[in-house]
């Protein structure tokens, strides 16, 4: 007799733990961005892709959703150091378009409803992940039971 279907795993402390993996790995990637020079800052906001990434204000001022709004204008005062183009002469123009997306970033986390806005956006990102790892756990373990 076939094994009934279970329903979807709830995100429970092993998807937790996954996702706590999964930003240790986030972190650590962040962590190596921030100690880029100007020219890297530069390609890090213009490489494929960024085009979307750059829509996430904490990526591009590398900042976590959680730190005060002094650590965002710390963080925001050192990349617009980086990338001001009187500082990236021979690249000026890619240099004062990440300006441009550093500085947009910054306004948009300054005013208090918008970066609740992202919060929550981003609350919402990493409760779907959750449902989504566990859904796949779920089928993993499911089709290893019917093999």
């Amino acid at each position: 007799m076939a094994t009934p279907p279970a329903p979807p795993l709830p995100a429970s402390a092993a998807h937790g733990k996954e996702w706590e993996t999964f930003m240790s790995q986030v972190k650590a990637i962040e962590k190596k961005d921030s100690n880029m020079t100007s020219a890297q800052q530069i390609e890090r906001l213009h490489k494929p892709g960024a085009k979307y990434l750059n829509l996430n204000p904490f990526y591009v001022l590398q900042v976590d959703p959680e730190v005060t709004e002094e650590e965002i204008r710390k963080q925001y005062r050192r990349l617009s150091i980086l990338l001001h183009p009187d500082k990236n002469p021979d690249n000026r123009e890619m240099a004062t378009n990440g300006f441009e997306i550093v500085n947009k970033a910054n306004k948009l986390l300054k005013e208090k409803e918008t970066l609740e806005k992202f919060k929550l956006i981003l609350a919402d990102a990493k409760n779907r992940v959750i449902k989504m790892v566990g859904n796949a756990v779920w089928l993993q373990v499911n089709s290893s039971d019917r093999g």
